[in-house]
């Protein structure tokens, strides 16, 4: 004689319970992990204009040619202006 094993109903909707429980978690932490990725996303593409503009005035920097005797008679020109 065959011995039956049955699975009761309310073990089933149990079950499912956990189920969709572990569903809504774990689509709610997707979603974090997506807004979270969008965010650093962001603050690397902010990072990066940063660095090109960086990267900009350093090399207009380095192109800038300072003739510091031409600056200091810029200076004594101006001095003397004012004091008229």
């Amino acid at each position: 004689m065959a011995v039956l094993n049955y699975i009761m109903l309310e073990e089933l909707q149990d079950e499912r319970t956990k189920i969709v429980g572990d569903f809504t978690d774990l689509k709610t932490n997707i979603q974090k992990v997506e807004t979270d990725l969008l965010q650093m996303k962001n603050n690397l593409n902010a990072i990066a204009g940063a660095v090109q503009l960086l990267d900009r005035l350093i090399e207009s920097a380095k192109k800038q040619v300072y003739d510091t005797e031409m600056y200091k008679e810029k200076k004594k020109i101006t001095k003397k202006k004012w004091k008229l």
